[in-house]
């Protein structure tokens, strides 16, 4: 099963598509063929699921071929008399085999690559979540944020909550080991322009290990590279640092004191699963977009805050039951339409790259520090905008206008300075719209041109 994952303030959100079943062997990555393979015309074939590829030998030394690495995949080369079958067998890491080609012209190698797999899911798993939604604060997960919480990470990321009796309970009884190895490599790594990376990599990379029966760490959950950083290797910081990160839970007492807490994450988990109306905002966007998803998992954190946080909402009694509901729905659909809107941008690239080639009328510079191109920073616009038509067709007047306008505030705030214009152009052709929101992806980057 491939896996999709959005990482922003509060939440990380899941989304599961097609079924790919992984099992590692533990091989070397990279094998050199011990023959040669021979074609009597200097030419082959390199032929996978639903794909092939002619080559000759004496065009380049060097020949590259690859597909993403899952159960059952494999490669065949072909030549006149021969074929060979090349299957992917060193789940979920990348595998590479050299095989030298000749002929009587000349020879080449042939690199046949199977992209590493980022996740492993047996078909029990995919079958029994199918259509399901669920909400969890994992153990690992909240064990990165309890540690990050004592860090420096946390405080310039401005990620932390100040005063809230559980994130005050957590100073009080983890302050102590604010001197531990661990909190000090990772104030190192925060303080040294690796801020947002060793905060993600380390944060959202915890999801890939579980505790044993002995309190071990083990790299066995169906989760095996989240957030992707210059460490280059399976579960990132998090797996970098995890021997550093047992020590601290074997002096902390770190289970015991989720243990005494769980109450309280049962309770946040029922509450966010009222307000994140995930089952809605599915159904919306896949009546808009082709893309089609397996599940939702909802992972999140108390000790997490940021500028759109739930708990800015959902504690805030000027709002009413449905307007909390719409301002915390807007976290989640805006990480899950990018699975939507993305694959859509891909395919109008040069109409987008035209549009926003000046991307200083776009956004801030401040905000082109974490979306530098003009894929990226119109997959914002296009997103965020996209909530608000969802919000008008789904809220009544009162609320959605509410809803809308704080959503016009934290565009505005980040340095999206069109905003406001592009969400106004966006929902006035798409209202009475009689195609998909896919389908009329050249009209509205062409709409936008009206901007000023």
């Amino acid at each position: 099963m491939r896996m999709i994952h959005f990482i922003f303030y509060t939440t990380i959100v899941l989304s599961i598509f097609f079924p790919i079943i992984l099992q590692s062997q533990n091989i070397p990555d990279r094998l050199q063929y011990q023959d040669m393979f021979w074609t009597e015309t200097d030419t082959f074939c390199v032929k996978g699921i639903g794909w092939d590829f002619p080559f000759t030998t004496f065009k380049s030394d060097t020949v590259d071929m690859g597909t993403d690495g899952y159960e059952g995949v494999y490669m065949d080369v072909i030549s006149q008399n021969d074929t060979l079958r090349i299957p992917y067998v060193n789940s979920p890491f990348e595998q590479y085999l050299y095989i030298p080609v000749g002929s009587m012209r000349d020879t080449t190698i042939l690199r046949l690559r199977f992209n590493a797999q980022f996740s492993n899911f047996t078909k029990k798993y995919i079958e029994d979540t199918r259509g399901f939604i669920s909400f969890k604060i994992p153990e690992v997960y909240e064990l990165a944020n309890v540690i990050l919480s004592l860090t420096d990470c946390s405080s310039l990321t401005f990620n932390r909550p100040e005063n809230s009796d559980y994130a005050n309970k957590v100073m009080k009884n983890f302050q102590i080991y604010k001197d531990h190895p661990l909190i000090k490599i990772l104030n190192k790594k925060c303080n040294n322009d690796n801020l947002w990376d060793t905060y993600y990599s380390f944060r959202e990379n915890s999801i890939c290990f579980e505790f044993d029966e002995n309190d071990q760490l083990k790299f066995t959950t169906p989760y095996k590279w989240v957030y992707f950083d210059d460490t280059e290797i399976h579960a990132g910081e998090f797996r970098n640092l995890l021997y550093l990160t047992q020590d601290f839970v074997n002096k902390s007492s770190f289970r015991k004191f989720y243990s005494e807490n769980m109450d309280y994450y049962k309770t946040l988990e029922i509450r966010q699963k009222n307000l994140l109306r995930v089952d809605k905002m599915w159904k919306w966007l896949e009546n808009e977009f082709p893309n089609k998803y397996n599940s939702y998992k909802i992972i999140f954190s108390p000790l997490i805050v940021g500028s759109h946080s739930t708990q800015n909402f959902y504690k805030n009694n000027k709002y009413s039951e449905l307007e909390k509901e719409g301002l915390s729905s807007g976290i989640v659909f805006t990480e899950i339409d990018h699975n939507y809107v993305n694959p859509i941008s891909v395919k109008n690239i040069n109409l987008i790259k035209d549009l926003m080639q000046n991307k200083d009328f776009w956004a801030t510079k401040d905000e082109q520090k974490n979306y530098d191109t003009e894929y990226r920073i119109f997959n914002e616009y296009m997103t965020h905008s996209l909530f608000c038509l969802y919000v008008k067709e789904n809220f009544p007047e009162k609320e959605g206008t509410v809803i809308i306008n704080q959503r016009l505030k934290i565009m505005d705030r980040r340095g999206y300075t069109k905003f406001s214009q592009f969400n106004d152009l966006l929902i006035g052709l798409l209202k009475n719209r009689t195609k998909k929101v896919f389908e009329l992806y050249p009209e509205i980057i062409s709409e936008m041109n009206k901007i000023k």
